[in-house]
């Protein structure tokens, strides 16, 4: 058997590696986390943007539930004595604000609590006072039932306290205000 001998050139050493290898420079990570930084940065402020206002919204829903629970609580104690179970409210079961809430009325009492809820939530662009003056009240003092806004619908046999509104919220970082839609809903459980 003859032997025989390739006529191809030799290549230099540097030429002869395979397709798609890594090289390794001195300093070549530090740039790519020069570039990565920036986008991690930014992932990480809107992570705490969204978490904080996650919290706004459930400091301000968990005010409105407290206030409606309390609402729901203010018996007509002439009825009580009869062996009825109401409320103690007004003529037109929906009213918008606190301001001309009849002394004693489960509105009132709504009002009250949540005033003093909100006055320790953070994030809210407007007072309390202003909050509180667009709630939307719907008392159904021997039963019923109220829409909210969203169309979520609550119906009940027992005395009902529903409540609604749209507070004007700044997050941490203010990336500019928005207004969730917070509702609320309360009965009294019935005696039997």
């Amino acid at each position: 058997m003859k032997h025989t001998t390739s006529t191809r050139t030799k290549l230099p050493r540097r030429l002869h590696r395979p397709p798609f290898t890594i090289q390794r420079h001195t300093g070549q990570s530090l740039a790519i986390v020069a570039l990565l930084l920036p986008f991690l940065g930014a992932l990480l402020m809107t992570a705490i943007e969204l978490t904080e206002r996650a919290i706004e919204r459930a400091m301000v829903e968990d005010a409105l539930r407290q206030a409606t629970r309390s609402a729901a609580q203010t018996f007509d104690y002439a009825a009580f004595a009869a062996d009825q179970q109401h409320l103690a409210s007004e003529a037109a079961p929906t009213h918008t604000g606190c301001d001309d809430a009849p002394a004693g009325s489960a509105r009132a009492v709504g009002c009250a609590v949540l005033l003093r809820n909100l006055s320790g939530a953070q994030g809210l662009e407007e007072t309390p006072h202003d909050v509180a003056a667009r709630v939307l009240w719907t008392i159904r003092p021997s039963g019923g039932s109220c829409t909210f806004p969203g169309g979520e619908s609550v119906a009940s046999t027992a005395p009902l306290v529903c409540a609604s509104v749209r507070p004007r919220l700044v997050g941490l970082l203010g990336w500019g205000s928005w207004t969730p839609q917070v509702d609320a809903a309360e009965t009294v459980d019935t005696a039997e």
